[in-house]
């Protein structure tokens, strides 16, 4: 069977300042793990993520080079690096506009006879014009996502996804010696809808005698802002081998994402990390965060005052806090964790498994 991949990803592809998180974390382990799979994988990528790329992957089966833009000249110059060859499949990383014209390209070039895509985020018709033209299998992560693809005649639409790496997140084996009740949000907390603003407001709302036995801590800032409240702790950027102790360091995750249009969650991969960590979740009412809870691992809240209130409840109860955690762990373990094998197995093999 011919393993051969041509791997595109619109943030792999762009410039970058080496601070992976989310989508572009889930794309360099999946390099890593089809690699390790024995999948020969092909990725053009920015100068600024060539090395990490190669660094991430098995010894012989990645081959990255240098690609910068995306406009027509950048397209030509992809094109004359792949010309004469071919790929079991195109494999996408995620819907991009600025991929169109380099997909369309490679399909008119016969680079490979199917194409899978993993979609992240919601396809413009732009996007869904260009990827029908391939016989294309989708893989969304959510249902939401799923429904714009079928609605649009693709035939070959799965929801598939989870957290690569699930078994680093786990529970603190004992207790802190300390007696504060510490929450957290996890995240690149710069970007505004990532809510961090509203888990400070909260918190500034509590009853002085339930905020004297709290911590606050919102990880992590490219530039942290100063809150002045020592209660209150925004740290700076978190290399992704420090999430999982951090975790084990909480006893409650905030997760207080807001939807603005342009910007949304889609799945909360930081959502899972702290259900896995056995921790009980506050997540604002959206419905891709309210689906994970739906077995009572948390609480669902609307806006400030609803978080303030949901904070004092898991902050008096002790017992609550453990059950939900407990209930929010086996969740994730049987509905969220990413399986690079189940993957390249269910949807790669020429795209030819996939139903």
């Amino acid at each position: 069977m011919d393993r051969t991949l041509l791997f595109l990803d619109k943030v792999l592809m762009d410039a970058g300042d080496g601070c992976a998180r989310g989508v572009e974390l889930f794309n360099l382990n999946l390099i890593r793990d089809l690699t390790r799979l024995q999948w020969a994988v092909t990725a053009p990528v920015h100068p600024d993520w060539l090395e990490r790329v190669r660094a991430c992957a098995e010894p012989g089966r990645i081959e990255a080079f240098p690609s910068v833009g995306f406009g027509p000249i950048a397209a030509g110059r992809l094109l004359r690096a792949l010309r004469g060859r071919t790929f079991a499949a195109l494999l996408l990383g995620n819907v991009a506009n600025r991929l169109t014209m380099i997909s369309t390209l490679l399909r008119m070039a016969r680079i490979a006879p199917q194409c899978a895509l993993i979609a992240h985020r919601e396809p413009t018709r732009r996007c869904l014009f260009a990827q029908k033209a391939w016989p294309t299998t989708v893989v969304a992560v959510n249902r939401q996502i799923a429904g714009h693809f079928e609605r649009f005649g693709f035939s070959r639409v799965h929801v598939h996804y989870g957290v690569t790496d699930a078994d680093r997140f786990f529970p603190a084996p004992a207790p802190r010696a300390d007696d504060a009740v510490h929450f957290c949000v996890l995240g690149q907390l710069d970007n505004a809808w990532k809510g961090a603003d509203t888990a400070v407001a909260a918190f500034e709302l509590l009853p002085e005698d339930v905020r004297r036995r709290c911590r606050l801590h919102l990880a992590s800032f490219r530039t942290p802002p100063d809150f002045g409240d020592t209660r209150i702790r925004a740290y700076a950027w978190m290399d992704v081998n420090g999430i999982p102790d951090f975790l084990r360091g909480m006893d409650a995750m905030i997760v207080p994402s807001r939807d603005e249009k342009v910007m949304r969650e889609t799945f909360s991969q930081a959502m899972v990390q702290g259900m896995l960590s056995g921790l009980p979740l506050l997540a604002n009412r959206l419905p891709i965060l309210e689906e994970k809870l739906d077995e009572g691992g948390g609480l669902v809240f609307d806006g400030p005052a609803g978080l303030r209130d949901a904070i004092v409840r898991l902050a008096n109860d002790s017992d609550e806090r453990a059950r939900m955690g407990a209930r929010a762990r086996a969740v994730a373990l049987q509905r969220y964790v990413w399986d690079t094998r189940v993957f390249a197995d269910r949807f790669l093999p020429g795209c030819s498994a996939a139903r």
